[in-house]
């Protein structure tokens, strides 16, 4: 069993545009996050067959949103998540390590109302709900010469949110821009740098229907203590 507190910030950015309309969009994210996490491993040493994972985190961000040919719009937002995931890692040969998975994630989102130098007041842009996600890992572990530990991985899931979304602008309500089910791909490494040190990256693709499709490429550092 491990347990511990997090804390980390993060920032990104995204272009948005849609079918039949030249206007686009550029959105900015800034926040900080805190939490807990804990693990529990049926087989602490070798951390294979079943395990269970838990974590909860609170946040809170600086946002701003730049369309064409408007000034840049800032407001703010926080939220909490919950979530617990149980899996079970079956070893094969050659290292690998087939991992299936399931999780439950909560969320709680609110944020604050804007109006836009145009005029338009947009209200509403909260959510809440649970997000499932049944996924399949694959993984193997290298030892290096240094006696640090290098991990390749690749996963594939499926996300159903039952999250409620609904944006209003001028009063006329939006719907959710975003798919019931959503097929994810994703491609990752970590590696340990030394003295509690470790660094992470993944690209990942995503996939639904009417269109919908994200391209997503993290980097990371991390610390413990």
């Amino acid at each position: 069993m491990s347990a511990g507190l997090m804390a980390s910030y993060a920032t990104a950015r995204s272009n948005v545009e849609a079918a039949g309309n030249p206007a686009r969009a550029h959105g900015n994210i800034a926040g900080c996050s805190a939490g807990a996490y804990g693990t529990w491993y049926q087989s602490e040493e070798s951390r294979l067959e079943a395990y269970a994972d838990t974590w909860m985190q609170y946040g809170w961000f600086n946002n701003n949103v730049e369309g064409d040919q408007l000034p840049t719009v800032n407001y703010n937002a926080h939220g909490w998540a919950i979530s617990s995931e149980l899996g079970y890692a079956l070893p094969l040969s050659g290292d690998w390590v087939f991992v299936p998975q399931g999780q439950l994630i909560y969320v709680d989102y609110r944020e604050k109302s804007l109006t836009e130098p145009n005029g338009t007041h947009v209200d509403g842009a909260n959510s809440n709900g649970v997000t499932t996600r049944l996924g399949l890992r694959l993984q193997r572990t290298l030892q290096r010469s240094s006696g640090k530990k290098t991990q390749f991985y690749a996963t594939a899931n499926w996300r159903h949110p039952s999250v409620g979304s609904t944006v209003s602008f001028n009063q006329l309500p939006v719907g959710s821009l975003y798919p019931a089910n959503r097929y994810q791909l994703k491609l990752g490494v970590n590696g340990d740098l030394g003295k509690r040190w470790t660094a992470w990256s993944n690209v990942s693709g995503a996939w639904g229907a009417q269109s919908y499709h994200e391209y997503i490429v993290r980097l990371g550092v991390k610390y413990a203590w």
